[in-house]
């Protein structure tokens, strides 16, 4: 018996993924098909996305050394350029411009990211307009650094960053915050307390709320936390993007889990 290796089912899996729901086909929800077709599915360029580019670019040439926690080996803490850094931690440019689509497109103006990294995904999130409030968490020191290079040299709307333990910082933003229309989990370096984060954040949410969540793939730990949340009551409509994760909580909606190629 021949077994495949690893690389030949992820090309399988990633296969079957392009053809489901592509295009929105078989998609019968209105809002999904809309969403797929108009939102995920949508390749135009807005203005921002080359500004924001050019501040990746300029992060990458920053000079100096930092050293950051490995999250994957615990207690573990390694030192790199920042330039290595931006380029193993920032957001991916497609990734970023659906963050912006993604705003855009549900108007969201109360802004919750935990773990803005590089600062270039809370740039890609805000700049779709002015009038936006945005409270970002971060929990390592060394990535807020940078974020703050980020968010001082293009930032549209004022970034309120708060550095230390989301445990401690999350109660204070919810209620600085009021309610929620976009909460953006990059929670990698986090990992132990997504269970928590999630629920705490759950109570301020609304109708056309929308959390987004990086990197459900990345380990074991963030595969069962987004089985938790698809299959969570409050939770009706789930997008799996393979990297990212898309919830919805609009009771009108029927409950159903999609898998969506990006």
């Amino acid at each position: 018996m021949i077994i495949p290796n690893a690389n030949i089912l992820k090309k399988g899996v990633l296969l079957y993924r392009s053809i489901r729901y592509r295009r929105g086909f078989g998609v019968h929800s209105p809002f999904v098909f809309n969403l797929i077709t108009k939102v995920i599915e949508e390749r135009c360029q807005y203005y921002s996305f080359h500004d924001i580019e050019l501040i990746r670019r300029q992060l990458l040439f920053q000079k100096g050394e930092i050293t950051y926690p490995d999250r994957r080996q615990k207690g573990k803490m390694r030192r790199r350029p920042i330039g290595r850094i931006v380029e193993r931690e920032a957001i991916r440019p497609k990734h970023g411009a659906l963050l912006f689509r993604l705003a855009n497109y549900f108007r969201s103006k109360h802004i919750l990211q935990l773990g803005p990294s590089m600062g270039l995904s809370t740039l890609y999130l805000t700049s779709y307009a002015s009038d936006l409030k945005c409270i970002a968490l971060e929990n390592v020191p060394e990535f807020a650094t940078i974020a703050r290079i980020a968010f001082d040299k293009a930032a549209r709307n004022p970034v309120d960053l708060r550095v230390g333990k989301y445990k401690d910082l999350l109660p204070k933003a919810l209620d600085d915050m009021g309610q929620l229309d976009f909460v953006f989990f990059n929670t990698l370096y986090e990992q132990q307390n997504n269970g928590w984060l999630f629920e705490e954040c759950l109570k301020h949410v609304h109708a056309n709320t929308i959390f987004v969540f990086e990197g459900i793939k990345a380990s074991r730990k963030m595969r069962e936390f987004w089985q938790e949340v698809c299959s969570h009551p409050e939770v009706t409509v789930t997008i799996d993007l393979y990297s990212m994760g898309i919830a919805f909580f609009n009771k009108k909606l029927h409950k159903k889990d999609y898998i969506v190629y990006f």
